[in-house]
Formats: C-alpha cells, structure tokens, sequence
C-alpha cells in the first residue's frame, strides 16, 4: 500500500500539467477545424463558379475577357460599314461562336433570328434546344448601348452553348449612336451573379420589339444580315423567342440525305384515295421551303420535345397553331388539323405541299440563295407576308415538314400589341402594294403573282 502511494505521488505533477496542454490541444483541433470548414466553403463556392462559367475548355482569365471586349468597342469607334438606306451603321460578326467552321455539310441548317437587347435571354433556351449554328442580329441604341455590350459578353462567356454556336451582328441608328463607352472599358465579368439575374430558362416576359417610341424597330433589316452571315447552306428563320423540336436539324440533314424523303400524300379531301409520293428534285432544291409548323403555348407550360408531346397539350388546350387568335388567317395555309392527322413515322419527312396564299407567312428551312427581305418594310406588318410573296413569284413550292414545329411562350392576344401597331399595319399595307407592283417589273416573264 506504501508502495502504492509512493508511485502516485511521484507521477501527480505530470497529472497537474496534462490539462492545459489537453484543453489547448483541443483548442488547436477546432482552429484546424474551423480552417478546413473554411477551405472547403471557398473550394465549393469556386467550384460552383465553374459549373456556372463552362469555360468550355478555355479559362475565363480577366486578360482575355478584356482583349474581346477591347475589340468590340475598337470595332465600333471605327465603325464605317452603313446598311443600303444610310440609316443604320451595321457590325457583322461584332460577337462570333467559337465552333463556327466553315465548310459544313451540304444541307446544315442555322438558325437566322434578330433581337432587341431586352430579348436576348432567350437565347439561352433557343441555343440548348438547337445545339448548333445561330445568327442573331441585335438592334441597339444609344442609352442602350452599354447594356447590350455587357449582355452579349455575359451570355458569350457564360453560357456553353451560346459560347459554342451563337454569332452576333449589331446594328444600330446613324442618328443615334452609343453612348457610356468608357463605362464598358470598366466592366468586370461575373457569371455566377449575372446567372441568377439574366441566365434564367424558365418563362421569359418579353418586352416588345416594337414598343420604342422614338425608334422604328428595322426588322427585316436584320433578318437580311442574320442570313447574310450564317456559315451553312440552309437556314432556318426564326423569332427569338421559338423553341424548335428537339434534333431538329440533325432530323432535317437526315431527310435531305435520304433516298426517299417524301411522305405518302394523302389525297386533297384528306382520306385514304389516291396516294402520292412527295419529294422535290434534287435540281429544285435551290427553290423549296420546307415550311415548320408553328404553335404558341401558355407561358407556365413545358415546351414540348417530340409530336406527341404536342399533341398531347394540344388536346389539353395548353397548344394551339401561333396567331390563331390574332391573325388566323396568316397561319392557315400551313393546314395544322391536316398536319395532326399525318400518321407518326417518328422522324422528320415531308408531309404535303402547300400552294401560298396570302397573307400567309410561314416560317420554314430554304436555301441562304433565297430572296432577301425588303429592309423598307418596319415595325409592324407585311415584313414577313412581302418577302414570302416574292418567294413565290420566284418559282418557290412550299412543303410542310411532318414531325418538326416550333413553339412560341405565350398565347398571342389582340388586346397585348403595342398601341401604335394598327398605324404601322395600315402604313406597310400601302408599302406592300407598292412592293407587288414592283414584283412584276422585277419577274416580268413568269405567271405567279401575289
């Protein structure tokens, strides 16, 4: 028991010095927690910047960034370019996509659209959808200037897929140039903030094109330049604000490639009578439009991938034909109850031929050779009606594509236009008339006339 005692003793002053060094050890094991806590949030948070930047296999350094962004405003301090009327200076490809090549296969297919600055975002779903080449056209101004600038840069570099295919053009009034360019010399990139502002894939509210007092909106001006500078064959003319069907160009190269890749017609009533194969010549093809389909959909709805997801919401009453409230009769001759009832083959073919009658106005995949649009023609009205027109004077036939469509967010009401389109309606309808006067002086040896 002495002996006991003896060696507890001798080991109590170790004990007395054991706690401070386990409470400071303690202490120490918590700062290093805290550390790695630390470390690990800054490891997440720029991790999460990357998924949000997709750099696309090129780091988004501030060096680079700078150098396009000093091109761009060199570009417009010497800009010199003007369009045929004088008016509007004209930037081609002010933003171009990095995986643009020339050289593509005999029948791909880009996109051609334009845009105000307000309608950008939805190239974010328009480019997903696509996956391949887009040119768009942006209308600017001004005050507007600077802000179109940074959108541009900010979906470029912050978006995969507009960094891939999305070239951008600008055009903007010689009586109104822009403004705050020293402002954008200061301007920093910031993908994960400009994400949660801009970069958005869920319902879009579109500001009108049209709504600018001050400004005429030069709409076909711009489609001209969209088309001019698209690198494929084929293009496909669209508005911003359409969802095409899913693999529609990949679907599209498949038909042009086919042996036979004409659907069985049915006959004009629409039963079962005589059949007959469609399928243009391959000499014709300089003067085909293959015509999409085109629906409007309630805002809050899924745009649909395939036909029968379509059709699906179109029994519903979540779908139905673009325009049908605000001018069925522009819509019509695509035929949409004989495009429904066209048995499923489940992948795109040609569905029927169509004869245009006005004041149709299609949206469709033609050849880059095909008549431009009149760039007289603004704002409201007749822009898209005139340049179908001499389509058809120009010895263009009109097939409508069975299982492709496009898809525009919304229904189209009379009461939501702008308060001054009624005007420009009824000043483009007096241009029209002058334009089909001047279609017969321009086609004097042909038979087809508006």
């Amino acid at each position: 028991m002495g002996a006991l005692w003896s060696y507890f003793r001798l080991f109590q002053p170790h004990r007395c010095r054991f706690w401070p060094c386990l409470i400071t050890l303690a202490l120490t094991i918590v700062f290093l927690q805290l550390i790695h806590m630390a470390l690990l949030s800054r490891l997440e948070e720029k991790e999460a910047r990357m998924r949000e930047t997709k750099s696309v296999g090129r780091q988004l350094q501030g060096r680079m960034f700078k150098n396009v962004l000093g091109e761009m405003l060199e570009r417009v301090r010497n800009s010199y370019r003007f369009d045929k009327s004088g008016t509007y200076h004209v930037l081609d490809n002010f933003l171009t996509s990095e995986h643009v090549v020339l050289g593509r296969g005999e029948y791909d297919v880009s996109i051609a659209t334009h845009s105000s600055s307000g309608n950008l975002a939805h190239l974010v779903e328009l480019s997903e959808r696509w996956r391949g080449p887009i040119s768009v056209s942006v209308f600017t101004f001004d005050d507007d200037f600077a802000q179109t600038v940074s959108s541009l840069v900010h979906y470029h570099f912050c978006n995969d897929h507009i960094y891939r295919h999305v070239s951008f053009h600008l055009v903007y009034p010689i009586s109104r140039a822009p403004k705050h360019l020293d402002a954008l010399s200061q301007m920093t990139l910031s993908c994960l903030d400009y994400a949660h502002a801009h970069l958005v894939v869920a319902p879009i509210p579109s500001l009108p094109n049209y709504a600018n007092k001050d400004l005429d909106y030069p709409n076909n001006l711009l489609r001209n330049l969209a088309i001019n500078y698209a690198l494929t064959p084929y293009i496909f003319m669209v508005d911003v604000d359409m969802v095409p069907s899913e693999n529609l160009r990949v679907l599209f190269h498949s038909l042009m490639t086919s042996d036979n890749h004409g659907l069985v017609d049915r006959s004009a009533n629409g039963t079962e009578g005589a059949h007959r194969p469609i399928s243009p010549q391959k000499k014709d093809q300089s003067h085909s439009a293959y015509v999409v389909p085109v629906f409007e959909i309630q805002g809050s709805s899924t745009v649909p991938r395939t036909k029968s997801e379509l059709l699906d919401l179109w029994r519903k009453g979540l779908v139905r034909p673009f325009y049908w409230e605000a001018c069925e009769k522009c819509q019509r001759p695509t035929d949409y109850e004989r495009w429904k009832s066209l048995e499923d083959f489940g992948f795109v073919r040609i569905g029927y031929q169509v004869t245009r009658v006005d004041p149709w106005e299609p949206f469709y995949i033609a050849k880059t050779s095909l008549p431009l649009y009149d760039e007289r023609f603004k704002q409201y009205g007749f822009n898209r009606i005139s340049q179908v027109c001499e389509m058809h004077v120009a010895g263009f036939d009109f097939y409508v594509l069975d299982n492709a469509f496009l898809v525009h967010r919304g229904f189209k009401v009379k009461d939501e236009f702008h308060s001054r389109k009624d005007a420009e309606n009824s000043r483009n309808l007096l241009l029209f008339r002058k334009f089909k006067e001047e279609l017969k002086v321009k086609y004097p040896n042909v038979s087809r006339r508006c």
